[in-house]
């Protein structure tokens, strides 16, 4: 992979990595997440959260537009910095699943835009969309997730840090995914959302590193 190629791999990655940053900062300010739009509630609770959230939702979602794009960029990117010199045939699986996964995100964010829109012209969203809308979200995090876990798999066996990201990909984030939306609804649950986040922005930002030039040769060696 050219030196330009690599350059890019890292500036995505770390916004990626950065935005995430920002929008847990946001929610922590904030105490807003488009996260809770993402599971089932009451329609008429539903559509009173949206109007009592409304503006810090719709920055969130903004901001949110554009960690979508630094994502998806960065996992292509990434797959074919993995496949400069050692072409594997999950890379294209993982490669589709990243992509899939962001035009879920984008249309969660958009879908939650016009809810909202309803929802101010005093619109209470049916039980029936609701239910859909947080069964595609749980699909697009979890694709996401399976992207991941289908890079790490291709990681094993190069340097330290591509190994450690083998481990943390396969075996800490993508379980770490699948128990954040099987749990009951409980004190665990936000600190599994919390991890999950935290899994994701130091995966970013080992992406970051990889990306390297002295990083990226012993990555693609």
């Amino acid at each position: 992979m050219t030196t330009l190629s690599s350059s890019s791999l890292q500036r995505s990655a770390l916004a990626s990595g950065s935005l995430l940053v920002a929008l847990c900062g946001m929610t922590l300010v904030t105490g807003v997440s488009q996260q809770l739009f993402e599971w089932v509630h009451p329609p008429a609770v539903y559509a009173a959260w949206l109007i009592r959230d409304a503006t810090p939702l719709r920055a969130i979602i903004a901001v949110d537009d554009l960690f979508i794009t630094a994502y998806v960029a960065a996992t292509v990117l990434f797959v074919r910095f993995l496949g400069a010199r050692d072409a594997h045939p999950l890379h294209l699986l993982a490669l589709g699943a990243s992509v899939a996964a962001g035009l879920l995100d984008l249309a969660e964010n958009h879908h939650l835009l016009a809810l909202l829109r309803a929802a101010e012209g005093g619109e209470t969203p049916p039980l029936e969309e609701i239910l859909l809308r947080s069964q595609l979200s749980q699909l697009k995090w979890m694709l996401g997730h399976a992207a991941f876990a289908l890079i790490g798999m291709t990681l094993a066996g190069r340097d330290v840090v591509s190994r450690v990201m083998h481990v943390s990909l396969v075996y800490v984030q993508l379980p770490l995914g699948a128990v954040t939306w099987a749990i009951a609804d409980g004190p665990w649950l936000s600190a599994l959302v919390w991890l999950r986040y935290a899994a994701l922005v130091l995966g970013f930002y080992g992406v970051a590193f990889i990306a390297q030039p002295r990083a990226a040769d012993a990555a693609v060696g």
